[in-house]
């Protein structure tokens, strides 16, 4: 779910956003939030979110956490800090902002959204499935936390659809790494690659083909017998899959 805080238009925040622009001109950095109070600061970041325009809220937000640590509304601030960096594509800050909030407001009513914000930027930055998978590993366990913390609401549901879609770039990975052995000759390495996509990942599309691939490989060794319980195990547990349409049309190994 987007952040998208509630825009103050008011004639206060009309007069702030005007004199940013004059102390901007006059000079760059901290010097143009210089005597502007956090709420019109606020604002300006909100307004410069919503614009996209993810730069100048990061400096806004910024300047309310180092001028104003004792403002109401800090977490706020600090939310849409981690906000803005995933915006921005700076998914690494974002994770650690996000990570500050839970430090600093454990119990939060925000925290839910906090924890699925690790949970967003680990995912994000969960490599193709020919890469190391470690980043996909941690977003996996951050999920998993916000699931289990904040079991029933909205970013719990959002957290396992997370996690399930990062399910399926390990199974790749696995499924790639049995497919490399098999191309190569190598049954018995493929073998195992394969049983561990039908054992840990069942539930995703490259089971029965992984239960194809033990097929064949069995078949290669010359292992009938563990080629047809592969077999009878595709047919019976993924009977409308592909692998088994094309299962049905070969001789099983040991009854030919």
């Amino acid at each position: 779910m987007a952040f998208r805080p509630i825009r103050d238009r008011s004639p206060g925040v009309a007069a702030a956003l005007t004199a940013a622009v004059i102390l901007t001109a006059c000079g760059g950095g901290v010097s143009r939030y210089q005597g502007v109070p956090p709420e019109q600061i606020f604002a300006m970041a909100d307004s410069a979110f919503q614009d996209g325009s993810y730069d100048d809220a990061i400096e806004a937000l910024d300047r309310i956490v180092i001028a104003h640590g004792d403002w109401d509304r800090l977490p706020e601030a600090r939310l849409m800090l981690g906000h803005s960096y995933f915006e921005k594509g700076d998914h690494l800050t974002a994770r650690v902002e996000y990570q500050r909030f839970i430090d600093r407001y454990a119990g939060h009513a925000s925290s839910a959204e906090a924890s699925l914000g690790i949970c967003r930027s680990l995912a994000e930055l969960a490599p193709r499935p020919q890469r190391d998978q470690g980043y996909t590993q941690e977003a996996m366990g951050a999920c998993r936390n916000t699931i289990v913390d904040f079991a029933g609401r909205d970013q719990a549901v959002r957290a396992a659809e997370i996690s399930n879609g990062l399910r399926l770039v390990l199974a790749e990975k696995e499924y790639n790494n049995a497919d490399f052995y098999f191309r190569r000759g190598m049954y018995d390495s493929a073998i195992k690659y394969y049983e561990f996509v039908v054992t840990l990942y069942s539930e995703s599309e490259f089971a029965p083909q992984a239960l194809l691939g033990i097929y064949h490989s069995n078949q290669a060794i010359g292992y009938d017998d563990l080629a047809d319980v592969a077999r009878e195990q595709l047919l019976r547990d993924y009977p409308d899959s592909d692998a088994a349409e094309a299962i049905r049309s070969e001789p099983s190994g040991s009854t030919g």
